[in-house]
């Protein structure tokens, strides 16, 4: 029998559901989360960036902190993410992968992703569906296949 996974997921958090069939019933099966995700950059850093006189004039300005912090913070949750559905897929937990996530933590899981656990993905829908009901959820699934 066929089992399919639903992750859905952002940068703060992530939910991955079961299911027998697309159409039918989601069950919850595990919930991660990234407190680094909520977080805003500054809080991540410890001091305030520095500053940095203009070349021409009298003008002084602040400098943009390095979002490095929170890329690496996003690529270790996302890394968390797969090793949860790898070891599971290899025990043969599920056979079939959709993604919903946010457009810039479907892009680091299309990395991350391994070959065996990438050609189980049957469909990837960048959209952040996070904090929203199974209902909600669900529908996005019956969009992305057209069901009905």
């Amino acid at each position: 029998m066929t089992t399919t996974w639903i992750l859905v997921a952002n940068q703060a958090e992530a939910q991955v559901y079961s299911s027998r069939q697309l159409s039918g019933e989601l069950t919850l099966v595990k919930t991660l989360t990234n407190e680094e995700g909520a977080a805003h950059t500054r809080d991540l850093i410890s001091d305030a960036p520095g500053r940095a006189y203009n070349r021409t004039g009298p003008g002084r300005h602040g400098m943009e902190p390095d979002t490095g912090v929170k890329e690496e913070g996003r690529r270790r949750f996302v890394k968390e993410m797969i090793e949860l559905l790898e070891n599971t897929h290899l025990k043969g937990g599920f056979n079939q992968l959709v993604i919903l996530a946010a457009p810039g933590v479907l892009g680091v899981i299309r990395k991350t992703l391994s070959d065996g656990l990438a050609r189980t993905v049957i469909k990837e829908v960048p959209k952040d569906v996070i904090g929203q009901s199974m209902d909600k959820i669900q529908g996005q699934l019956q969009r992305a296949f057209q069901l009905k």
